[in-house]
């Protein structure tokens, strides 16, 4: 055969020669579109955190049973609440809601330490100045009445507020009951709001996130 046939054609050459080009293209790019990649990667953990953080919290359900609050006085900075869903007596309240008892070895009923507090030995009675007083209130009852029953010996029905204040007996707990019995639905309005505000964040973070992201490959393509 002579030589001059075994040349390749001019259009082979130039098929070649493309598809080297397209190979050595494609081999350049690879390690920018791994970079876009890894970028997208890299932005996954704060998506992943800003729609966490776009999940409404849960709100508080309200108390179908009896209410209970503790003012810890100077042991403690702010009081606490809790609901007793269906106790037998004021004692039985605290524990439902969620507090631990101690009482006065020496007088049944009388409360000694809630929640461990105050650090004292409970044989006898406490000081005057130094014990948990005991207040009641129906529902929609504007301030607290001091019981003139101990815990063990009141019936609190559905609908009731229960009140322990540390102190001299002076004070009733800083939360009225109006207020201890309100939070339910404070908190279901606050949850609304703040949690729709979150979820916009995030969709805009989203927009923000994906924008950055498609740019880049664009980029790199016509690099």
């Amino acid at each position: 055969m002579p030589a001059a046939s075994r040349r390749r054609s001019p259009r082979r050459a130039d098929a070649s020669a493309v598809g080297a080009a397209r190979d050595a293209r494609r081999r350049a790019l690879a390690p920018k579109r791994l970079r876009s990649a890894g970028l997208f990667a890299s932005l996954l953990p704060a998506l992943a955190l800003v729609f966490a953080s776009a999940v409404p919290a849960t709100a508080q359900e309200p108390c179908s049973g009896v209410t209970v609050v503790v003012d810890f006085g100077s042991l403690a900075s702010d009081p606490a609440t809790g609901c007793a869903a269906d106790p037998a007596d004021g004692l039985d309240a605290l524990v439902q809601a969620g507090f631990s008892v101690t009482e006065v070895a020496a007088i049944r009923g009388m409360v000694c330490r809630i929640d461990e507090l105050p650090a004292t030995d409970c044989g006898g009675a406490p000081p005057a100045d130094r014990y948990w007083s005991y207040w009641r209130a129906e529902a929609g009852d504007a301030e607290w009445t001091y019981s003139a029953v101990g815990g063990a010996f009141a019936t609190p029905d559905a609908g009731d507020l229960e009140g322990w204040a540390f102190g001299d007996g002076a004070s009733p707990p800083a939360i009225s009951p109006a207020d201890a019995a309100a939070p339910a639905a404070d908190a279901d309005a606050e949850s609304d709001t703040g949690g729709s505000l979150t979820w916009l964040v995030a969709v805009a973070a989203l927009a923000v996130i994906a924008g950055l992201v498609i740019w880049r490959l664009r980029r790199d393509r016509r690099a």
